[in-house]
């Protein structure tokens, strides 16, 4: 943001997609999940990759931001945890979609 950068290209939606095969990041590849429901010793069949261990990615190479014909404010977001607030964050002042285009670069966040 702080380059002031012009907002890039909208992209074509035409690119090829590229499937890629990794582990599942959600049971570790074991193909059975244990989080704060399971009791000790109980596991259960990974929804992510329905016990497989691993799973198929689609990726599409990154042309450029897309344009939402369905937006005129933006804000920043609160969160992304239910638990801590999600949702437009009213502390900090809006802008219009045009500003949000001209401000944030379409340059891809490593992470």
């Amino acid at each position: 943001m702080a380059d002031g950068g012009s907002g890039g290209s909208t992209g074509d939606g035409q690119a090829d997609t590229i499937e890629v095969t990794v582990a599942c990041g959600d049971c570790r590849s074991t193909g059975l999940y244990r989080g704060m429901a399971e009791p000790k010793g109980v596991a259960v069949i990974c929804l992510t990759c329905g016990g497989t261990g691993g799973r198929v990615l689609a990726l599409k190479p990154f042309t450029g931001r897309s344009i939402r014909e369905d937006v005129t404010t933006v804000h920043r977001s609160r969160g992304r945890s239910i638990v801590f607030g999600v949702g437009p964050d009213q502390s900090t002042a809006p802008m219009s979609y045009q500003e949000f285009l001209n401000r944030v670069p379409a340059v891809p966040q490593k992470g």
